[in-house]
């Protein structure tokens, strides 16, 4: 698994973990425009996600009736 190469920012398994999704539901969600664009794409394009997109992607999914379920760990 990659690592982050910036303080700060989770890796798109780390951040599916931490909304309680799969890897490729958050890829899909990003990709149908359901969640922002990653906060940063390397040029080996790895996306990484920093706490503000976290947070915004967490309130999406609060809205749509699906609450955060890495909140309680």
């Amino acid at each position: 698994m990659p690592r982050p190469r910036v303080t700060g920012q989770m890796t798109t398994t780390q951040a599916a973990k931490h909304l309680g999704m799969s890897q490729g539901q958050l890829i899909s969600w990003v990709e149908r425009g359901a969640f922002p664009p990653p906060s940063f794409i390397d040029n080996n394009s790895v996306r990484y996600f920093d706490q503000e997109w976290l947070n915004r992607a967490t309130e999406i999914l609060e809205r749509k009736g699906m609450p955060d379920k890495g909140s309680g760990s």
